[in-house]
Order: C-alpha cells, then sequence, then structure tokens
C-alpha cells in the first residue's frame, strides 16, 4: 500500500507518517530528499530554498520531484509514506501507482506554535515570515509550483489535528481500516 500525506506547515504531517512508521510503512520524506540537495549544492536548506528546489523538480514536469524521490528508493511490494505532496499532480500521481493520499491540518496559530517547539533550523523564523512562506506554498497560478490547497482539496481522507494526540493515531487507524477492508 501506498499513502501519501499533503498538508499544510506544522499540521502534523510527520507524526501522521512516524505511526504510519510504528504500523510497518516505510517512511519517505520529501523535505529529507530536498534538504540533501540543497546540501549538496552548498545551499543552507530553509524552507526557501527547498521551495525553490522543489519547484525547479516540478518545472521539469509536474510529477518530476515525487519520482525523484521515490525512484532513489526501489520499493517494490512495501507499505510506503511519501511525506509531503504539495500539488495536485504529485497527489494524481499516487493515486495512478495505487495509492491513496491523507491531508493534514490545523489551526494556524497551533501549527506555529508546533513549529517553533520543534526548534528545527528551518523553522526558526517570525510569525510574519511564517504567515509569508504558508501563503507562497498554499497556492499558484502555476501547477508545477506549491499548491497546497488544491493539493489538500483533492485527498482522498482529511485529518483535521489540532492536537497531537491519541484522537490522532485513533483517525489514521481508523482510515488504515477503511483501506484494507476495501481491498
Amino acid at each position: 500500500m501506498i499513502l501519501g500525506i499533503t498538508g499544510t506547515i506544522g499540521a502534523g504531517k510527520g507524526t501522521v507518517a512516524m505511526h504510519l512508521k510504528k504500523k510497518g510503512f516505510h517512511h519517505i520524506s520529501v523535505s529529507a530528499f530536498l534538504e540533501s540537495e540543497a546540501s549538496r549544492r552548498g545551499l543552507i536548506p530553509t524552507r526557501v530554498v527547498c521551495r525553490e528546489i522543489a519547484n525547479e523538480y516540478r518545472a521539469k514536469h509536474s510529477t518530476a520531484l515525487v519520482e525523484a524521490v521515490l525512484g532513489e528508493n526501489n520499493l517494490v511490494n512495501e507499505n510506503i509514506v511519501i511525506e509531503s505532496l504539495h500539488s495536485v499532480p504529485e497527489v494524481l500521481y499516487i493515486r495512478d501507482i495505487g495509492g491513496k493520499v491523507l491531508s493534514v491540518d490545523a489551526p494556524l496559530s497551533v501549527r506555529y506554535e508546533r513549529i517553533q517547539k520543534r526548534g528545527e533550523e528551518k523553522d526558526a523564523v517570525s510569525f510574519d515570515d511564517f504567515l509569508k512562506e504558508q501563503n507562497k506554498q498554499m497556492a499558484s497560478e502555476n501547477q508545477d509550483e506549491n499548491n497546497l490547497k488544491e493539493a489538500i482539496g483533492v485527498a482522498d481522507f482529511h485529518i483535521e489535528n489540532a492536537e497531537i494526540s491519541e484522537g490522532l493515531f485513533r483517525k489514521i487507524d481508523d482510515i488504515l481500516e477503511q483501506l484494507y477492508e476495501s481491498v
């Protein structure tokens, strides 16, 4: 089974991926791929730099990034979770290869508080800068750029994650149960 995850910054996508990892899924991180690519280029892997690299891949063709990330992993017949999809073509690509996509969202203030707590270098930003980056990732006229609003809109399942708790894990487990029943 292949599960893709899309969603807003700080919504809990990584937490969902880690829960799925505990359930036997192999976790593939688009962010880790982009951070590695930024470092290879001698750049500091900020959120802006990673977004620009992602959009470079997408400019080649709309699914080039997700194909590159999955292609590095050569996983056949495994449960895979790929985090995070940022455009409609990426979501549709996961569906085309037989997967399903989950979206994760949470209130803006909760998401900003979360990124501040996790303390990663890319998250050391003011609320205004967080909001600017959020807005750049949410929509674009160009389908080959980040468009989280549309990607979230076409996901198969939606999770509201106002607080990370056992309730979140139950929601994920319920989705897995539905998916296994439909196979």
